[in-house]
């Protein structure tokens, strides 16, 4: 029997990931291919997007005329949704056809009218959102804004309060209609969900249906900025009589403030993440999206944890993406359950995100697995890994 394969492009500040899963069907073999996420960030050197061109010529190749048995959008953030959408756009190439598709569930039309406590998180997260992008748009142009801050304000744009200019909605908006066979799918589906694999089993460990579970508080005694004529915020200055130090005190102390909301913003989508673990042939593979520690613990206390013999680093090799080692203990444990070997794949890009890959977690991970990095490879190029019968 053929092997299983898992190709890793590389698509800069993103992930684009093609799993080939042969079976016995009827008497023959069968290879089905399922696509997780296709996408990169708008900001800096890690959103090029001509690396989708022959990301999608080499993903039609593969499928040979065939439909795509399964597409996964993990979560709501530009740099795992925008490829396909582009490719169909600005390069006429689509897919010749999807069966199902797999999206996170906080996408699902009338999902906030259903869950007031996430509409409210959203509401309270959409402000903040708003607020912070008010500032550093002000700030355009100035070193005080680094390419970090420009990538998450890209990332999260879905949160823009009149959705119009969101370039993640329309990329989710387009998913939603590959195929009429979409399922909006969280832990509560485990092995449930629908899918056209035979012997391969799928199982969702995250996230959860509610997603007001991934949202911390978010610092509301902050101030807010105050726009300007031209909707911009007007440089501080400090009033009369005020003692300069400490206003600038404070004007930084609002500055970190937005930071400290963007990140918050940020984590809460990544931890949205549809997270899968498949099994196949006594080979495990695990692809978490971007989850971060507050799904990991939620995982976690679910009892989902198992040892994996493939891991998907998620959020790009970033030290919150990749859990704690008590957890990660779980999944990739230094002592291996068996004799078969591990491996691990990042996908991601340099000078996007600070500190971002970060080379202490990786360095962590290689004690657990061999570990290879999409970086240094040439743009839409990619890796293969295989896993025999």
């Amino acid at each position: 029997m053929s092997a299983l394969r898992v190709r890793a492009y590389n698509v800069r500040f993103g992930d684009a990931l093609l799993v080939s899963i042969p079976e016995r069907d009827g008497g023959r073999e069968v290879t089905r291919h399922m696509l997780i996420d296709m996408g990169n960030v708008l900001s800096s050197e890690g959103g090029d997007d001509s690396v989708f061109e022959p990301v999608m010529r080499d993903i039609l190749e593969v499928l040979d005329g065939a439909p795509l048995s399964l597409y996964v959008m993990t979560h709501e953030h530009l740099d795992h949704v925008q490829g396909l959408l582009y490719a169909s756009d600005k390069l006429g190439l689509k897919l010749p056809g999807v069966e199902r598709a797999w999206i996170t569930p906080s996408a699902e039309p009338g999902y906030y009218d259903s869950h007031p406590e996430a509409k409210r998180s959203l509401e309270l997260a959409s402000a903040r959102y708003l607020a912070a992008r008010r500032h550093f748009n002000a700030l355009e142009g100035s070193e005080e804004v680094p390419p970090s801050v420009r990538a998450m304000l890209a990332n999260n744009d879905a949160l823009l309060a009149d959705g119009g200019s969101s370039k993640t909605q329309a990329c989710v908006d387009f998913l939603a209609t590959l195929t009429p066979q979409t399922s909006y799918v969280h832990v509560g589906h485990g092995h449930s969900a629908p899918h056209p694999f035979v012997e391969a089993t799928l199982h969702i460990w995250g996230p959860e249906e509610d997603t007001a579970a991934y949202y911390g508080r978010f610092d509301a005694a902050r101030l807010q900025p105050l726009p300007s004529s031209e909707g911009r915020e007007a440089p501080p200055l400090p009033p009369p009589g005020v003692d300069a130090g400490a206003f600038y005190n404070l004007v930084n102390a609002r500055r970190r403030g937005y930071f400290d909301n963007l990140l918050a913003i940020d984590k809460a989508a990544n931890d949205t993440s549809v997270v899968i673990c498949i099994e196949w042939h006594g080979w495990r593979l695990l692809f978490p999206g971007d989850a971060e520690e507050r799904a990991w613990r939620t995982m976690d206390a679910r009892g989902l944890l198992e040892p994996v013999h493939f891991y998907k680093v998620g959020h790009h090799g970033s030290h919150n993406g990749t859990p704690e080692a008590d957890i990660l203990d779980k999944i990739l444990p230094v002592s291996p359950p068996d004799e078969r070997p591990r491996r691990a794949v990042v996908s991601t890009c340099e000078n996007t995100y600070n500190n971002v890959p970060d080379e202490a977690t990786l360095e962590g991970l290689r004690i657990r697995c061999e570990v290879t990095s999409t970086l240094g490879l040439k743009d839409g190029a990619y890796i293969d890994f295989e896993f025999e019968a």
